[in-house]
Order: C-alpha cells, then sequence, then structure tokens
C-alpha cells in the first residue's frame, strides 16, 4: 500500500511517525509538511528534522509550506496545483492520511492526488468535540463558496465534500485514528486507538538513532505554555502566582522548564526570566510527549488547556502527574472538555 501523510504541526508528525512506525512500518509511505506551523524551528531541531525526512523511512517528502496560499506570491495557483498533479498523483497514492479536515488546502490536496476519501489522525482535544468551535452557518457558508472558487481556479477536480462547518464533520473521513477514541463525544464511522505498543515501537526507533536522550538533570515540572495571558484571560502575575504555589507543594529545589507557545509574547518570557530563579526556558519546538517518555525525573506536566496533558499516560515511562490550572486561574473550561480531561487523568489544581 502506498500511504501519503499530510503533516501541519509537531504534534501531526509525531503522531504520523508513531503510524509508519508500527501499523503502516510495512507500507510505502510520503510525507507531505502542508503549511507547517513554526518550520524554521523544525530545521534546527534534531528530533524534528529526523521525522521529517526520508531518514526516518518516508520514501519522499514534499515541502508544500504555502501551497494554494496568498503568502506564495511567486507562482500562480493553478502552477501550484499542477505541482501535486505531476510529482504526487502519479505514485497513485492509495490512502491519505491528514489531521485538520476542516483546512482548504488539506482537502483539496486529497482531490489533487486523485482521492475521494481520507484517514483522519488525532488533532489534540479539539478532535474529541467539535461543538463550542462551529460555525456560524454563514462564516460556513462564506468559507464554502471561497473554498470551491480556489479549487475550480486551481483546475483541481474532484467530488470529495468540503468541510467548513467544524472540525471532524467531512464524511469523506473514513476513519479517526487517536491515542484515546473512547472519549469522543462526536460521531465518527469508525476508529482506531494508537497503543502504547505502537508508541513504544516508534520510541524505540529514535532512540536507536540517539535522539530521544534525557535532558532534564534534576527533578522538574513543565510548563506547557498557552497565550491565554495575551488573550487576556489572565494576567502574568495571576499565572506565576499557580505556578510557584505547585513548585512549593512538590520541592523547594524542583526546577521548572517553562516551554513557550509559539503565540508567547517576548514580554512573558521576559518576566519569568526575572522573577523566577528556579525556572528555566527550554525552547525546544519537538512535541512535549517526547520529553515525557525520556525524561525520568520530570514530576509533573503543568498547563491550561494543553492537548498534551492527554496524552501524559500514553507517553510517559514513570509516574508523572497532568495538571491542569484553569481552576486556579479562575477560567472556566467548557464541560464537556473538562469532563474528557478528568476521564484522560488530568488533575485539577
Amino acid at each position: 500500500m502506498k500511504n501519503l501523510f499530510v503533516v501541519n504541526t509537531p504534534y501531526h508528525l509525531l503522531t504520523c511517525f508513531i503510524l509508519t512506525h508500527s501499523i503502516y512500518k510495512k507500507d510505502e509511505n510520503y510525507l507531505v509538511l502542508m503549511h507547517p506551523h513554526g518550520y524554521e524551528k523544525w530545521k534546527t531541531n534534531k528530533l524534528m528534522t529526523y521525522m521529517s525526512s526520508t531518514n526516518c523511512g518516508y520514501k519522499q517528502v514534499f515541502l508544500l509550506l504555502n501551497w494554494l496560499s496568498s503568502k506564495n506570491k511567486k507562482e500562480s495557483y493553478r502552477k501550484q496545483a499542477n505541482y501535486v498533479k505531476e510529482n504526487i498523483k502519479p505514485l497513485n497514492i492509495d490512502n491519505v492520511f491528514i489531521g485538520v479536515d476542516i483546512s482548504p488546502a488539506n482537502q483539496l490536496l486529497v482531490m489533487a492526488v486523485g482521492k475521494n476519501e481520507f484517514y483522519r489522525f488525532e488533532d489534540g482535544v479539539y478532535s474529541y468535540i467539535n461543538e463550542n468551535r462551529r460555525r456560524k452557518k454563514s462564516h460556513a457558508l462564506f468559507h464554502k463558496i471561497k473554498t470551491y472558487l480556489l479549487k475550480w481556479i486551481s483546475g483541481i477536480h474532484g467530488n470529495m465534500y468540503i468541510n467548513t462547518e467544524a472540525e471532524g464533520e467531512n464524511p469523506a473521513g473514513k476513519l479517526d485514528i487517536m491515542y484515546q477514541p473512547w472519549l469522543l463525544q462526536r460521531k465518527s464511522p469508525a476508529t482506531k486507538e494508537i497503543t502504547i505498543e505502537m508508541i513504544n515501537e516508534a520510541m524505540q526507533n529514535l532512540k536507536s538513532q540517539q535522539l530521544l536522550k534525557e535532558v532534564f538533570q534534576e527533578d522538574c515540572i513543565l510548563y506547557l505554555s498557552q497565550p491565554m495571558v495575551e488573550k487576556g484571560l489572565f494576567t502574568i502575575e495571576n499565572e506565576a502566582q499557580c505556578l510557584k504555589k505547585i513548585l512549593l507543594s512538590i520541592k523547594n529545589k524542583t526546577v521548572l522548564y517553562y516551554k513557550p507557545h509559539p503565540n508567547d509574547s517576548k514580554e512573558k518570557l521576559e518576566y519569568y526570566k526575572n522573577n523566577f530563579k528556579q525556572l528555566k526556558i527550554y525552547n525546544e519546538i519537538e512535541p512535549a510527549e517526547l520529553l515525557f517518555n525520556s525524561n525520568s525525573k520530570l514530576k509533573a506536566v503543568v498547563s491550561y488547556q494543553s492537548s498534551a496533558l492527554m496524552n501524559v499516560d500514553k507517553f510517559a515511562k514513570t509516574d508523572i502527574k497532568a495538571i491542569s490550572l484553569a481552576d486556579s486561574l479562575n477560567v472556566a473550561i467548557h464541560p464537556i472538555y473538562r469532563n474528557i480531561m478528568k476521564k484522560a487523568g488530568i488533575i485539577f489544581y
């Protein structure tokens, strides 16, 4: 079988790496990097470089960094679509895998390679339920017209349904591949679990390449930042106070590692550097799940609502607590998401 994996984020890249080193390892696998978030940092990170290259087993890697995007000022939409028709479609791909089925580019790519259906892999917590992220009917219609116009201008043919309503809604998605499919709260034609055994098989490959190493040398807590201060949901001082309470409740000598979000402000990072002597910035872009797997001195992972919190038990080799600060910050989480997070073993602090 020939499989095409379409990746938008580091999290997608990790999931596809796991799939191609477990249940699809005997297949002929191809990778598309479609509008990859923070791609400049991928190129300077050894883990990300390896997982996004032919060195890890992909037959070929296609860079569609600005495909059918207004950022591409050099080529017409039709020329960009023709690149896919001339270089990927002739491969006669059997299965296409995408993470975000509301993305116009992802959906148009499926049709550009000659397919009218796909497999969906997990995109994080919002893959489990989508009701509060559903577009208004007028907005959905606007985006649908816009996408059909882009399809026509690009010369892409195909009859696949175009989803502009909510993530996970496209009926062309024939399977949902998820870390915890039993938590799914939306309709799905079928599900497939990404098991601990599959994860371990993929992690063994990284270890054999000497890429998965212990980076934390002391007892520590990993804080996964989200741009909530920037969104005005709470202040830096509110967030900092919560982190101090957690540090004091565990050990005074415990180091706090802060993993920035791509949308964090420089001012917030400077504040933490100047006001936290126990804080160290961990500025690498690889998915946090890899840190859970390789660091025996990691005691807890803390965030507001990061999807990575849900995967701690799947990836961790030791007892690591997954903690949400939502209650301490007095910021409500949608009841359905809260219930999903609780069932995933997340502690609300």
